[in-house]
Formats: C-alpha cells, structure tokens, sequence
C-alpha cells in the first residue's frame, strides 16, 4: 500500500471523531500519520494508530457531550416545581395527603434545582428562554384562570375529572412561576450597573 493511499484511509478513519475535535486537529493528526508512515514500517505505524483510534475515538465523543452547553431551562422547571410543591401546601389546608404530596414535591425539587443549578450558568438576559417569559407567565395564567372559571361553571367536577384537572391546574401554576423566574432573572441581568 502505497503511502498515499494510507494517508487517505487513515483521513477516512479520522471522521470517526467529533466534527469539532477533526477541523481543529485533523489536519495536523494526518502530517503526524504521514512522518510515521515516512520513519517507521507501516505495520508498526498501523497499530499504533488504531489503538490510539480505539482509545480516543469513545472518549473525544465523550468529551463533546459532556462539553455541551448547559441547557437554564432545568433548573428553572425543577424551581418552579418546588414552588408549587409549597403553594399545594398551603392550598391543602387541613388535608395531609394533599400537604404531604406538595412537601415531597416541594423538597425533591428544591433538592434537583439547586443540584442542576450548580451543573449550569447562571440565567442570562441573552438566553432565548429568558426573552420569552412573557409567554410562560401569559400562558400559565390563562390556563389557570380557564381551569378556576370551568370549575367555577360547572359547580362540581365531574367523576373521573378530578385528577386530570389538578394536573391542569397545577401544569399552569407551575408555567406561571417558570415564567416568573425567568422574568426575574432577565429583569435582575437588565439593572443599571449590572455586568453581563
């Protein structure tokens, strides 16, 4: 086998790696092939290469992934979601079962928001998500006024609406409070004096 035509296999091979990781190193990775190609016996420069192809192929996608931008929109929903937790506390009077179920909601997602949090950046006001809280609150409310005037309407729930509706209504509390959160983190990065 010609050298050429190595140099243009082991290119091949090299598009087993991440895109960014091969337009930042591809070229000089191929050089490198070529002077082993040049220097030592080609079988020896083979083995060599598809070992450290085995061995770095996985980890370099690993590290692509891993390197990924975090995404603000988890821990804002986990947030919004112990908030409920709390308002179900307080919306659940003497019921325990309906305080209990709003505690271990409030708690669990309190625990993941902080947790998530702390994997991500901060929220920004240059984030798409925090430009559209408007939309969230907007939404959440309407929903939630829609869910209080049906109710309100037809006087009782009917049999077998009873869940589906509290998963309505607390859906649209927990859209409201997102959109909140947003809302207060674009207008806090929008403060005179504040660095973006």
């Amino acid at each position: 086998m010609t050298n050429t035509r190595a140099i243009g296999i082991y290119r091949a091979l090299f598009r087993l790696y991440p895109r960014r990781f091969r337009e930042e190193y591809g070229a000089d990775m191929a050089l490198l092939f070529e002077a082993q190609l040049r220097d030592e016996s080609a079988g020896r420069v083979w083995a060599r290469g598809l070992v450290d192809l085995a061995i770095t192929v996985p980890a370099q996608h690993l590290e692509a992934h891993v390197n990924r931008p975090p995404n603000p929109a988890i821990p804002t929903v986990f947030a919004a979601l112990s908030i409920t937790g709390l308002l179900m506390t307080g919306l659940g009077g003497t019921n325990l079962g309906m305080f209990g179920f709003g505690l271990v909601i409030a708690v669990v997602s309190g625990v993941l928001a902080v947790a998530s949090w702390r994997r991500t950046r901060a929220i920004t006001a240059d984030r798409p998500a925090s430009a559209h809280w408007w939309k969230l609150v907007a939404g959440g409310a309407g929903v939630l006024i829609a869910t209080i005037v049906a109710v309100n309407v037809t006087g009782e729930v009917p049999e077998g609406w009873w869940l589906p509706m509290m998963l309505t209504f607390l859906a649209a509390i927990t859209t409201t409070v997102a959109g909140l959160i947003l809302g207060i983190a674009r207008l806090s990065a929008h403060r005179p004096g504040h660095a973006t």
